[in-house]
């Protein structure tokens, strides 16, 4: 694993925010391309269940949550996996859990992030300061404004954030700053 990581944590395979840019669907694993990729997404419903099976492995391991799905898409509203893999990963806390996401239904789920303290980052994409640029290329995803609460409830919450520029679409540079720069110490900048 690179990039410092142990483990990847991916709840689901595939992902319903349809952003044009994704390379997910790019990566050769047949898991990874389903047919209609934006549109079908796949229930790894026992995600927990393997998380507690290998209990001795993932304690103090370093996890990136999210590195090839979004763990909190809409399909999280109706199975609850990624909430379900965080309260197994209390039990058998990681050294590191760096959590990825785009959406701002993360929010229902602070008071069990904030459990990891120290341990925890989450890194939250914003690809521009417009919500109609963001639709354009995002169609499905969250709106940057609702990203945004959600950078500054975790930052309310005293959890680590940080804000993922990648890729960094049009955008008034001085207007993204300033909206990130109140509740983010650090930000991650890709092609």
């Amino acid at each position: 694993m690179s990039a410092g990581y142990d483990y990847t944590l991916n709840p689901y395979a595939g992902c319903a925010f349809a952003c044009s840019y994704c390379y997910v669907p790019k990566f050769p694993n047949a898991r990874h391309t389903l047919p209609e990729w934006g549109n079908c997404v796949e229930v790894k419903t026992n995600a927990a269940e393997l998380i507690r099976k290998d209990k001795a492995r993932v304690y103090g391991s370093r996890i990136f949550f999210g590195s090839a799905t979004d763990p909190y898409q809409y399909a999280e509203l109706k199975y609850g996996i990624t909430r379900a893999c965080l309260e197994e990963l209390v039990n058998y806390p990681p050294k590191r859990l760096t959590i990825h996401t785009r959406s701002h239904l993360m929010m229902r789920d602070i008071d069990l992030i904030s459990q990891f303290k120290d341990k925890v980052s989450v890194g939250v994409s914003i690809t521009t300061d417009s919500d109609e640029i963001a639709r354009e290329f995002e169609p499905q995803a969250p709106s940057t404004t609702r990203r945004l609460e959600l950078i500054r409830a975790l930052n309310g919450a005293g959890i680590e954030v940080f804000a993922s520029l990648a890729p960094l679409l049009p955008n008034n540079p001085e207007r993204l700053i300033e909206i990130l720069s109140p509740y983010v110490k650090r930000i991650w900048i890709d092609e």
